[in-house]
């Protein structure tokens, strides 16, 4: 499935919702979506990852990247609706304690 992300702002946030699979080809969209909100330096970038069936190692570095670059001006990424699959992506590569990663929409909105 070829992915699709959609950005809103909700409550203050910059919204992501991503379905489909995060890879290699589908990456740069997600930079590009990313980049508008990290130019606008949202204070809370939210990634809805709860259509997500399958992230590699391009799709990690695009979310790292964004994480990195919200710190340098002390704004947060946090990841929501993960699959235990895609959880578990985060686990083996040990991102599980480097992401802020919230069961729900609702959780990661409220921070």
């Amino acid at each position: 499935m070829a992915m699709q992300v959609k950005r809103e702002e909700i409550a203050g946030a910059s919204v992501l919702t991503v379905q489909g699979s995060v890879d290699i080809t589908s990456s740069p969209e997600l930079r590009g979506e990313l980049k508008v909100a990290l130019d606008r330096k949202s204070p809370r970038i939210v990634v809805d990852m709860g259509g997500v069936t399958f992230v590699d190692s391009s799709g990690l570095a695009t979310l790292i990247e964004a994480l990195q670059k919200t710190q340098a001006y002390e704004g947060q990424v946090l990841l929501c609706n993960l699959s235990q699959a895609v959880l578990g992506v985060f686990e083996l590569a040990n991102l599980d304690h480097i992401f802020q990663i919230r069961a729900t929409r609702e959780a990661a909105l409220e921070g």
